[in-house]
C-alpha cells in the first residue's frame, strides 16, 4: 500500500502545500502515518482530499466572488463610516478648540470682575475716609465756630458786666467823690 504526502497530494492538485494542509485540517482528515514529521496518507485518504478540493475549488472560486462583493459593498460603508468618523472628530477637535477659547474668556471675565470688585473697594475706601476726614475738619469748624460764638457772647456778657460795674463804680466813685468834697468842704 502506497503512502502519500501532503507535498504529493498539493503537486497531483497543482495547489499549495499549506491549502492542503489547512483542508486537511478543516476537515478532519486523519493521517495513516508518520515518518520524519511528515504525514502520511493512504490512497483512499489522497482521493478523497483531491475530490474534495477540486469540487471545493469551485465552490471556492464562488465563494470568493461573493466574499469580494460583500467586502468591496463593506469597504463603501466602511469608507462612508470613516468619512462621518473623521468629520465628527473634526468637530469635535473644533469644538474643543471653542471651549478654550471661551474658558480663556470666561477667565480673563473673572480677572476684569476682581479687578472692577478691587477698584470699588478701593473707592469705598476712599470715600469713607474722606468722609471721615471731611467730617473731622468740618467738626473743629463748628465746634470752633460755637466755641467763637460763646466766647463772644461770653465776653459780651464780661464787657456788659465791666461795663455795668465801671458804671456801678463810677457812681460810687461819685459819690465817694461827692462825698468826699462834701467832707472836705466840712473840714
Amino acid at each position: 500500500m502506497k503512502l502519500y504526502s501532503m507535498k504529493d497530494i498539493a503537486e497531483e492538485i497543482g495547489k499549495d502545500k499549506s491549502n492542503v494542509y489547512r483542508y486537511i485540517k478543516k476537515n478532519n482528515i486523519a493521517h495513516n502515518d508518520v515518518k520524519e514529521r511528515t504525514l502520511l496518507f493512504n490512497a483512499t485518504q489522497k482521493n478523497t482530499i483531491i475530490k474534495g478540493m477540486s469540487s471545493n475549488s469551485n465552490d471556492h472560486v464562488a465563494a470568493v466572488a461573493q466574499h469580494d462583493q460583500h467586502n468591496e459593498y463593506h469597504s463603501e460603508a466602511d469608507n462612508n463610516a470613516y468619512q462621518i468618523i473623521a468629520a465628527m472628530q473634526d468637530n469635535i477637535k473644533n469644538l474643543k478648540e471653542q471651549n478654550a477659547l471661551l474658558a480663556k474668556q470666561l477667565e480673563s471675565k473673572d480677572k476684569q470682575l476682581d479687578e472692577a470688585q478691587k477698584l470699588i473697594d478701593q473707592q469705598q475706601q476712599l470715600n469713607l475716609s474722606t468722609q471721615r476726614l471731611l467730617t473731622q475738619h468740618n467738626e473743629p469748624q463748628v465746634v470752633k465756630q460755637q466755641t467763637q460764638t460763646k466766647q463772644k457772647s461770653t465776653a459780651q456778657v464780661q464787657q456788659s458786666e465791666e461795663n455795668s460795674n465801671d458804671q456801678k463804680n463810677l457812681q460810687r466813685r461819685g459819690s465817694l467823690s461827692a462825698s468826699l468834697i462834701i467832707k472836705r468842704r466840712e473840714f
